[in-house]
């Protein structure tokens, strides 16, 4: 009997040594001071940083954001809101379906890099968001960002990732590449432009089957 106890017992802590490991974790953000780093690290699925119905929020100047997730149908909601500005956002994601969703609202000086590496991804940038990126559907943009000196980096590698950016701001600068030096398809970037400056567009598309809309006005 003492051997099918300790059996039992052996296979009940495994177990609940396996639960643990597929925890996902959950972090929001309300931050207002200047001048402020933050670091969020994820790995495993499911970790999210902020929600589509209480997004991380960025008031505060000069504050640097690093999100990095690693694994599979993780998100990012960031919303940096008017009066903030010198707002730098770095995400690296590395798996599939994972989503970033950044609303920019009318905060200036905003720089977002994201290096993603994986399939079926999806980044989206707006000045509001209507409606988030989800794992049936895509985000939709609300307004275009209106704030002036937008940058936006985005270097991604896989196939059947998503890229869409509304960007109405002065000065706005789109880095785009897909693939670089390892081919990657059926991609789509969709990106819209207006402003009283010319806004600059880089684009680098290494692979086949992808798909590029870009509407300057």
């Amino acid at each position: 009997m003492s051997k099918n106890i300790n059996k039992i017992s052996l296979a009940l802590l495994v177990s609940l040594f396996g639960a643990t490991t597929v925890w996902a974790s959950d972090v929001y953000i309300d931050q207002a001071g200047s001048t402020t780093t933050i670091d969020i690290t994820q790995t495993g699925s499911g970790n999210t940083v902020g929600s589509s119905s209480t997004a991380s929020t960025i008031i505060g100047s000069n504050t640097d954001i690093d999100i990095t997730q690693t694994g599979a149908s993780n998100t990012a909601d960031i919303e940096t809101a008017t009066g903030a500005s010198d707002t730098k956002i770095d995400y690296t994601a590395t798996g599939g379906s994972n989503i970033l969703d950044v609303d920019i609202s009318t905060a200036t000086d905003t720089t977002v890099t994201a290096t993603i590496t994986g399939d079926s991804n999806e980044l989206t940038v707006c000045g509001t968001l209507a409606t988030d990126a989800s794992s049936v559907a895509s985000a939709t943009c609300a307004t275009e960002v209106s704030a002036n000196t937008t940058t936006t980096n985005v270097a991604v590698t896989g196939d059947g990732n998503k890229i869409a950016a509304g960007l109405d701001s002065a000065s706005a600068v789109n880095n785009i590449t897909i693939g670089a030096n390892t081919v990657s398809d059926y991609n789509v970037v969709n990106l819209k432009q207006t402003g009283t400056d010319t806004p600059v567009v880089t684009l680098n598309v290494d692979g086949s089957s992808n798909a590029v809309n870009i509407t300057q006005n």
